[in-house]
């Protein structure tokens, strides 16, 4: 029997790619197939992985076979902030929000290459503010930045997270959509960066919620603050509950403009009454494109509902968005629209403009969308509108 070839790496390179993959040496072997002895052995230079073992670490780790030979870890990224409520939780991200990170910087360096290539400028994003300005004036500067006009959203309805998404594209913002991660250890990720800002959106989430979360980022990337956002990050045990806060406030501010949401018949027939049914906040929500919360929070704040009765209501929504966190997936759209909603227009448009200038193989184009060649013709009929 022929002898397994060592493979003769540098250990001190996969102590880093474990590191920074957020995994323990035991569950790192476990998903490699070999014993915790045999990798903390790899990791102390006392032994050696062969090289089929050596491949399932970097598949495991996410990285490429050729960064274990480098002498030294590559640049990385300035650390992201944690906006969220981790009483109950491990401190830290876990290695999957971890990879999901790391893989929209790597599809943003991306970005920026082919753009530089295709001698197409990048947009720098000159919008930018302070914890402390007033929320509703700000709301107007992202709406006026974006190009927004009231006319414009409430046509929208049930197209508003889609409007909303392309508005920001339009601007040089990168957006994508994440799967099969729990609402409750990531809602949005903001990477606050001057050309080709990333705003990262849970896919579990439900889409009145995405749309807010939406603009919760967009807000942090105006405060030049990267972050990863979550439930109870405005509450007094979170890291730093002011500025998401702030974040909430302005994104309610943007989505729901003051003088707006106060000239709506459903408002000013209200009066002084200060409690609203299901059918009344879902009417509000739609015209909006917001949620019920986010509705009733933006009416509690403008006087037009109690306390007692947003914090009596909270409880329904919270029922619901466990309901939701907690449903089965039953099938859904084509495996080629599933990922062109994952990655968004801009990004994808980009990748096959590159593709027709010569600048990337078909291959290279099926990596880039983690799809098999034969459904990429599928994908760039749907990416341009294009009937098949």
């Amino acid at each position: 029997m022929a002898k397994s070839v060592p493979a003769l790496i540098n250990p001190a390179m996969l102590v880093w790619a474990r590191e920074s993959a957020r995994l323990s040496v035991e569950d790192a072997a476990h998903k490699i197939g070999i014993a915790a002895d045999k990798l903390a052995a790899c990791e102390a230079d006392d032994a050696k992985l062969t090289f089929n073992q050596l491949m399932k670490a970097a598949s495991v780790y996410k990285r490429p076979v050729s960064l274990f030979y480098l002498k030294t870890p590559p640049a990385g990224w300035a650390p992201i902030q944690d906006f969220r409520r981790l009483a109950d939780a491990e401190i830290g991200f876990s290695p999957r929000l971890t990879y999901v990170i790391r893989q929209a910087r790597e599809r943003r360096e991306l970005a920026l290459e082919l753009r530089t290539e295709l001698s197409a400028p990048v947009q720098p994003f000159t919008l930018t503010a302070t914890v402390g300005r007033d929320v509703e004036t700000l709301g107007q500067e992202i709406r006026t930045y974006l190009g927004v006009t009231d006319a414009e959203q409430q046509q929208w309805k049930r197209r508003a997270f889609d409007a909303w998404r392309m508005a920001m594209e339009a601007q040089d913002v990168l957006i994508f959509m994440v799967p099969r991660l729990p609402l409750a250890e990531m809602r949005g990720t903001a990477i606050a960066e001057r050309e080709l800002p990333v705003i990262l959106l849970n896919g579990q989430d439900r889409t009145g919620g995405r749309i807010f979360t939406l603009l919760h980022e967009f807000c942090h990337l105006v405060l030049r603050q990267s972050g990863v956002s979550g439930p109870g990050g405005d509450q007094d045990s979170a890291p730093n509950p002011a500025v998401e806060r702030f974040c909430n406030a302005v994104a309610a501010a943007a989505l729901m403009p003051k003088d707006w949401l106060l000239s709506e018949i459903l408002v000013r027939q209200k009066g002084s009454v200060k409690t609203w049914d299901n059918e009344e906040l879902e009417a509000l929500a739609l015209r909006f494109g917001v949620s019920r919360e986010a509705m009733l929070r933006r009416l509690l704040t403008l006087g037009k509902t109690s306390r007692s009765f947003y914090e009596h209501m909270r409880p329904t929504f919270q029922a619901e968005y466990d309901e939701l966190a907690e449903k089965k997936s039953t099938g859904g759209p084509p495996p080629h629209l599933q990922v062109l909603s994952q990655l968004g227009r801009s990004f994808t448009r980009l990748v096959f403009e590159s593709y027709h200038e010569r600048r990337l193989t078909l291959r290279d184009v099926a990596n880039h969308f983690n799809m098999q060649v034969k459904l990429v013709p599928e994908m760039e009929r749907a990416a341009f509108g294009l009937k098949g």
